[in-house]
């Protein structure tokens, strides 16, 4: 059975196009308002101050008080002499190891002891000496310590402060008798 497949009947009729206006009103509106603008331009331009005036006006007064100022600062500091205390400061870093005293860098105190275990394994593996120490407090609570040391110089002092401050552990300085 042939089918056919022509559909044209079917199909919807195109409507034809919109009715265009003229351009030609819109075209002499614009030459009217670009006259206009033409001649009133000039007008506007003239009563309007400029920007560079306006500049030199500031640079020029800026000059004038320029030129009051005095500065004597340059003659007054070749006739002075300024001493500067040679104070030993007391900061923790420049500490030399005094005899009979041994020096200890706290890492941590906790309550539990699992805790404090876990941060002396984390020193020692950033090869450092660790320990904990227990301590008893009064009402009968017991801290643990992590104590990094103890140290016979600065210098080997300085190098485990500063290990600790580059794996953000803070310490506190301590300073027993032997």
């Amino acid at each position: 059975m042939p089918q056919d497949y022509n559909r044209s009947s079917t199909r919807s009729k195109k409507k034809p196009p919109a009715k265009q206006s003229s351009p030609l009103p819109s075209f002499i509106f614009g030459m009217v308002f670009g006259a206009l603008l033409m001649n009133f331009a000039p007008a506007l331009l003239k009563s309007a101050p400029t920007a560079t005036t306006a500049v030199q006006d500031v640079t020029e007064t800026v000059r004038n008080e320029a030129s009051e100022l005095k500065f004597d600062f340059y003659t007054l500091l070749k006739n002075t002499e300024i001493i500067v205390p040679n104070n030993e400061s007391s900061d923790s870093q420049n500490i030399e190891p005094e005899e009979n005293f041994s020096y200890l860098l706290q890492a941590g105190s906790f309550k539990i002891s699992s805790d404090a275990e876990a941060l002396r394994v984390k020193l020692l593996l950033l090869n450092l000496s660790a320990s904990v120490e227990t301590v008893a407090l009064s009402n009968g609570e017991n801290w643990h310590r992590v104590l990094v040391g103890p140290f016979t110089d600065a210098s080997s002092m300085a190098y485990a402060r500063a290990k600790l401050a580059e794996n953000a552990i803070d310490s506190l300085l301590l300073k027993r008798k032997l």
